[in-house]
């Protein structure tokens, strides 16, 4: 189940070099912030406002915010969802202007040799679409509509005396 809190990393679940870095994430995330699942999860691309052949070529991070992160900005919003406090440190050194564009090229050419660097077993075997949690496609939902109306995020709780 994804809280309103957690970050989504939506990966490649037959990739065995993706596979593995998501279970190192996992390893490492120690504060419960991360929901990793396949783009191959039945209705998770377009649940998210992408398409299909998007969430094969790269890696996408889902914010809470509602703020779809791609490439190499997915792995920046990752590894900052792992830091204390969730410091954006590596998304805002990503930012740095002309940097994102080095960094997504450095991200592609790792991204096309992907399956030349096998880290671990793939998680999905061939065929195989997990259904999409009818719990984690509501807070996808909302989280779309953040993206667009930002009421939409939950606020401090409001307390009558």
């Amino acid at each position: 189940m994804l809280r309103p809190d957690q970050v989504l990393v939506i990966y490649d679940g037959r990739c065995p070099f993706c596979s593995g870095v998501v279970h190192f994430l996992r390893r490492f995330d120690w504060r419960d912030k991360l929901v990793c699942l396949p783009y191959q999860t039945r209705g998770l691309p377009e649940a998210v406002g992408t398409t299909v052949q998007q969430t094969r070529r790269m890696a996408m991070t889902f914010a809470p915010s509602g703020h779809l992160w791609r490439a190499f900005g997915a792995v920046a919003a990752g590894l900052d969802a792992l830091l204390p406090f969730g410091l954006p440190i590596v998304r805002a050194i990503y930012l740095v202007p002309g940097l994102h564009r080095i960094l997504d090229r450095l991200y592609f050419v790792v991204s096309d040799n992907r399956n030349r660097i096998p880290l671990s077993r793939p998680d999905l075997e061939e065929g195989e679409h997990p259904p999409l949690d009818p719990n984690v496609e509501e807070e996808l939902g909302r989280r779309r509509l953040a993206s667009r109306m930002p009421s939409a995020l939950p606020g401090p709780a409001l307390t009558l005396h």
